[in-house]
């Protein structure tokens, strides 16, 4: 299966991204021509705004909830 993976290089520390076979651990660097390793990435994550993780979502919720209560309560 081919994936993206980071690869650093050895020599001039030159990190880059490539698309190689999952059981492919070195490449080779395409600024030096060195031995590049891979390496592991940071995970990628998504935030779900109504969970409360992101700040922003629950401080528009609040202001979107004050809203409501407000049109509620100036109703005859």
């Amino acid at each position: 299966m081919i994936r993206v993976y980071d690869f650093k290089c050895s020599e001039c520390s030159y990190i880059e991204e490539k698309y190689v076979r999952s059981d492919d651990r070195e490449s080779v660097c395409s600024e030096c021509n060195s031995l590049s390793t891979r390496q592991l990435a940071a995970p990628v994550s998504k935030l779900d705004p109504l969970s409360g993780d992101f700040a922003g979502a629950t401080i528009k919720w609040s202001k979107q909830r004050q809203k409501q209560i407000e049109r509620e309560r100036s109703k005859p």
